[in-house]
């Protein structure tokens, strides 16, 4: 087991431009798994409660788990953690393509990366070899061109994670971008790399990768991999904005900045529709779904137009046309910006100007002002310097009360009006708005297993579900996992490629350790339980289905997680 889990993580320090290599231990496995587990728990060892998250004190965290780079399904993945300059949460963000295989191949589970250097520079890791480049010639070009041209140096077979304009110019919401569409998206971190004179991480390797049990593990795997597919199909077909109808005909699709949750043109911009200019599919490594679109309308070419950069630049600005969307994806990738923020953001401007709050010429649906903000907020210029800064708090500063956000989180594309176990699982959620830490939407909305009205129980649910994704984030499998698989074959995948024996139970059970930890985290930041709350709008407004939501349910949740509360 001991020569199966070798891993190493180095410290880099961008101040000292050192680099200092420790081993991992098999306890740390044992008590976090790895991913998730092991970089929460160094961040909160190793960072120094109240430091600015621009500080050069603040540590940047690349993380893979134990079946990273393994023929386990969907093991691909890999995870960004630091201290958030968007909401100052301990905050971790999932990229897939092959950064984390080409991580796990250099032998190497966890990066962390310390001080700021002096002028640009970027990281090349090969091996054991670690190297700390000038990024000068590069530091203002965009995430296309930097790629393109780290590439052309350090060879196709190099993995890059990069920042556009928008990390250099510290937009607290800029992404860290991997093969040119694919992103630690949320949450501002590609602002922490800007904010280090951090341009990119290049990565490749070439170590074997060792399995405890091959045969069972690939047995295992097989079974998974069948179960997978038969419950991904539109998943396969559509990529994911095949929820787009699902969600308009539940009265949840948000639209007009969360002022409505149906939008009458949502057709235009389904998967369905969507399907009709798909030119090809793609996977990440070691996945069966290949959920990843090429879309081509007219003369654009788009990859990765998600169901969330659909409703945040479609129906949540009143955006029917696919060719806009497309281009506000591509620029955001190449700038560097979150699509779900940005957007939320923009649609939050826009009905501030619809009731006079601004004098600016935009308004909902209006296709070529959406674009052009999009390039202002990442250049910070005029108007984009203040969105820039993120919605909580640019309506903070102009007392708008109509930011649709949690702990500073941007909310991704779910009305949580009418959905009980959901409202509750975004309130509560560590690192702000997000709908991926109890992914309880999927019951409640799409599969309709759980009845969205009900509120018996679904504290209980929530918790589990937030237990099961804290430890799956640890491994790191693609959350799509979850729609196929439970604690059982999640420890067994870990049982059979490592030797450690976590049955389901103990699975749970350093699930729960490590939101525990988060909160811990966030809770000496001064970010308490005064923070698990809902967007106004959510309380007192009803949608489109004729809802609002509570959380009368949360002092139930807070009962079970044994939290103590003021």
């Amino acid at each position: 087991m001991k020569e199966v889990l070798e891993g190493k993580i180095p410290e880099i320090n961008l101040s000292k431009s050192s680099v200092k290599v420790e081993d991992i231990d098999i306890e740390t496995f044992e008590n976090y798994i790895g991913g998730k587990g092991l970089a929460v728990k160094y961040l909160y060892e190793n960072l120094k409660p109240k430091i600015d998250p621009f500080d050069e004190k603040n540590i940047l965290i690349f993380a893979i788990g134990p079946l990273t780079g393994t023929p386990a399904p969907c093991s691909g993945k890999a995870v960004l953690v630091s201290k958030s300059p968007l909401t100052n949460t301990i905050f971790d963000s999932y990229c897939g393509g092959y950064f984390g295989f080409a991580m796990r191949r250099s032998g190497y589970y966890l990066i962390a990366i310390k001080g700021r250097s002096n002028s640009p520079c970027y990281v090349y890791i090969e091996n054991e070899n670690v190297e700390i480049l000038d990024a000068n010639e590069i530091w203002y070009k965009n995430n296309f061109e930097t790629q393109d041209i780290l590439k052309r140096k350090h060879g196709k077979d190099s993995q890059i994670a990069s920042i556009g304009i928008a990390g250099v110019n510290k937009v607290r919401f800029a992404n860290v971008i991997h093969d040119r569409h694919r992103a630690f998206g949320r949450g501002g971190l590609g602002a922490i790399m800007g904010s280090k004179n951090l341009k990119a991480v290049v990565i490749k390797g070439n170590k074997r990768i060792k399995i405890f049990d091959k045969q069972k593990f690939r047995e295992t795997c097989k079974y998974a991999y069948e179960l997978l597919r038969m419950q991904t199909v539109r998943l396969q077909k559509y990529g994911t904005p095949n929820i787009v109808k699902i969600l308009n005909e539940e009265k949840a699709l948000p639209t007009r900045n969360f002022q409505k949750s149906y939008f009458e043109n949502a057709d235009k911009i389904s998967g369905e529709t969507l399907s009709k200019y798909h030119i090809g599919s793609y996977a990440c490594f070691s996945c069966n779904i290949r959920c990843g679109k090429i879309i081509k309308v007219e003369d654009i070419v788009t990859y990765s137009l998600e169901y969330e950069t659909v409703f945040s630049f479609g129906s949540n600005l009143e955006i029917d046309d696919i060719k806009t969307i497309a281009l506000a994806n591509n620029l955001c990738n190449d700038l560097g910006l979150d699509t779900i923020s940005t957007g939320v953001t923009i649609a939050c401007f826009i009905e501030a100007c619809e009731k006079g709050i601004f004098k600016y010429d935009i308004k909902f649906g209006d296709n070529k002002s959406v674009l052009k903000l999009i390039e202002e907020i990442a250049y910070r210029k005029n108007i984009g310097n203040e969105l820039a800064e993120g919605v909580k708090r640019f309506a903070s500063k102009y007392g708008i009360d109509f930011a649709m956000e949690i702990k500073g989180l941007e909310l991704p594309g779910y009305d949580a009006r009418g959905v009980y176990g959901y409202s509750l699982a975004i309130a509560t959620s560590n690192r702000g708005g997000c709908h991926l830490r109890a992914p309880i939407y999927i019951d409640e909305l799409l599969n309709k297993t759980l009845n969205r009205f009900e509120k018996k129980n679904k504290a209980k649910e929530v918790i589990y579900k937030q237990n099961l994704n804290a430890a799956l984030d640890s491994l790191i499998l693609c959350k799509f996992t979850v729609r196929a698989f439970d604690e059982t074959i999640y420890s067994k995948l870990l049982k059979y490629c490592t030797g450690l024996n976590i049955d389901e139970k103990k699975f749970l059970e350093i699930g729960n350790k490590i939101f525990h930890l988060e909160r811990e985290f966030n809770r000496r930041e001064g970010i308490d339980e005064r923070y698990d709350y809902l967007p106004k709008r959510f309380l007192y407004e009803k949608n489109s289905g004729g809802y609002v939501t509570d959380l009368e349910i949360l002092d139930e949740y807070y009962k079970l997680r044994k939290l103590k509360t003021k």
